[in-house]
């Protein structure tokens, strides 16, 4: 019987390990080697107590606050790309009645000039992956919390 873990690990409980199960039995059944099939037991318990006995370290201030940084990030950034959707619509809705051409300039221009803006308060919020000081990473935070687009 084959149980499936977390993580994608798989202990394989019936005897030996993968294609040797047959050996580990004859050798058993033959009286010779009855530890053998003890001594994979014995790996998997321990492979086992090693698996919940790994306790993960708790987490210094800078690495909670990125954490913290990175999720604001996404989704501010999440919500300006939306804004900027919702803007380049509203402006299509706006030209529809121009002739193809003007139309088409004018869209560009705008769409130009929306990206330029997203591009610009994108750029002030870099990954967290490279800051290495907490004052930095609660600064952005608080800067997070207050960028818009401007209209």
């Amino acid at each position: 019987m084959s149980m499936g873990g977390h993580g994608g690990m798989h202990l394989n409980m019936s005897g030996g390990w993968g294609g040797g199960g047959g050996a580990v039995a004859a050798a058993s059944s033959s009286g010779a080697g009855s530890g053998g099939g003890q001594g994979a037991q014995q790996a998997v318990g321990s492979i086992i107590a090693a698996l919940h006995k790994k306790k993960k370290k708790k987490q210094s201030g800078i690495t909670a606050a990125k954490k913290r940084y990175t999720d604001k990030r996404k989704v501010k950034f999440a919500e300006l790309r939306a804004l900027k959707a919702k803007r380049l619509r509203e402006h299509a809705a706006k030209t529809k009645k121009l002739p193809k051409k003007e139309r088409a300039k004018q869209r560009k221009a705008f769409k130009d000039k929306v990206n330029a803006q997203y591009k610009e308060v994108t750029k002030r919020f870099p990954p967290a992956r490279g800051l290495k000081d907490l004052k930095t990473v609660k600064d952005l935070i608080e800067k997070l919390d207050r960028v818009r687009l401007p209209s």
